[in-house]
């Protein structure tokens, strides 16, 4: 009786396939206060729940979660933008939400973007982020890399940087987070318009099997869009209509310069 109980159960086991999963660091903060990320991880949990697989998710700080992708001692890492450089070691899903950057002050600016003196100036970014190829493309010389972007943001707020580059999203955590510990005023400053609106993705590692797993993942959001159930989601966590629109578009876009 007990062989033929584990020969009926043998192919659930044999099938069953998990995933390591890294999340950022203080996820529930995140989750509370980022809409982007927030979307992106209820979108990749309930397609890799339709698709049977578990997750086993850590929190890790963002670039040791990425060299673990690249020397393939973690699955998968739960949000990123795309760069050529990471595509050299991983597999980008296709857009799973988007976020604005922008370069942060202090103080509220006067100047606009090109009228900021950018050679005595020093920007903030974090290492090996979009934001540090940002700041070199707009024109700063004197550029401070740390690999947490919560460092960042306390020494933007000490004011020993005069600026620094972050989502809409990670400013909006740290404010509401990190800053009632440490001002008793106003949060960072915007300088408007945003530097660039970016897709965000998960990122996998190259390995076969997540190669597998990344089109499973994109195939289970298609059958989601077509519920309706991917549009509710994005005005649950605060997009508007025509955001989620315009993220329709983007995703067409990337699937057509993939394919």
């Amino acid at each position: 009786m007990k062989i033929f109980i584990f020969l009926l159960l043998f192919p659930i086991f044999s099938f069953a396939e998990s995933i390591s999963v890294a999340l950022y660091a203080n996820h529930d903060n995140h989750i509370k206060y980022s809409r982007s990320y927030n979307l992106t991880w209820q979108l990749f949990q309930l397609a890799a729940k339709n698709e049977g697989i578990t997750l086993k998710t850590k929190q890790y700080l963002w670039l040791r979660a990425l060299n673990a992708i690249e020397k393939k001692q973690l699955d998968m890492l739960i949000a990123g933008y795309y760069t050529h450089e990471r595509e050299r070691f991983s597999v980008f899903s296709q857009p799973l939400s988007f976020d604005n950057l922008y370069l942060y002050s202090f103080q509220p600016e006067s100047l606009p973007l090109e009228e900021i003196n950018k050679e005595h100036k020093i920007i903030g970014t974090t290492t090996k982020s979009v934001a540090d190829g940002l700041a070199k493309s707009i024109g700063f010389n004197s550029i401070y890399q740390k690999s947490s972007s919560e460092e960042l943001f306390d020494l933007l707020v000490k004011q020993k940087l005069d600026y620094a580059i972050f989502t809409e999203s990670l400013a909006n955590t740290y404010c509401t987070v990190r800053a009632k510990k440490i001002l008793n005023k106003n949060c960072i400053f915007a300088v408007q318009p945003p530097l660039v609106t970016k897709t965000i993705h998960t990122i996998y590692n190259q390995t076969p099997r997540m190669i597998s797993i990344a089109k499973r993942i994109d195939s289970a959001i298609e059958k989601l869009i077509s519920t309706g159930k991917v549009k509710q989601l994005f005005l649950d966590v605060g997009y508007n209509e025509k955001e989620y629109i315009n993220w329709l578009e983007e995703r067409d876009k990337w699937i057509n310069k993939s394919t």
